[in-house]
């Protein structure tokens, strides 16, 4: 299973709608085998390693931009997921970043 963290300050508003935002866009396209969780940005750093796709909605400190480039993790900018200004296109880098995933496996 893949797993996803959609991370923001508080882990709760933001983060959560980004998080059902995808829900949505993977149960329409019938995806399965991935699994999209919210943590607050405080404590991302002790768990993102646990993630095979990091969600931002505030560009990454360089500690978090080390992790992921360690750990293999892609980073996926968030924003446009939240507002939705760009209709369907906003899932397209996250999508890429599953099929590489998945490729890789």
């Amino acid at each position: 299973m893949l797993k996803v963290v959609v991370a923001c300050g508080s882990g709760v508003a933001t983060s959560e709608t980004v998080v059902a935002n995808l829900k949505t866009f993977l149960d329409d396209h019938h995806a399965t085998g991935i699994d999209v969780q919210a943590t607050d940005f405080k404590q991302l750093s002790s768990v993102l390693a646990n993630y095979d796709v990091y969600v931002w909605l505030a560009k990454p400190t360089p500690e978090i931009q080390d992790i992921c480039d360690r750990e293999g993790i892609p980073d996926v900018n968030g924003v446009d997921i939240l507002t939705g200004a760009k209709g369907k296109k906003v899932y397209l880098p996250f999508v890429n970043a599953l099929m590489r995933l998945k490729d890789a496996q």
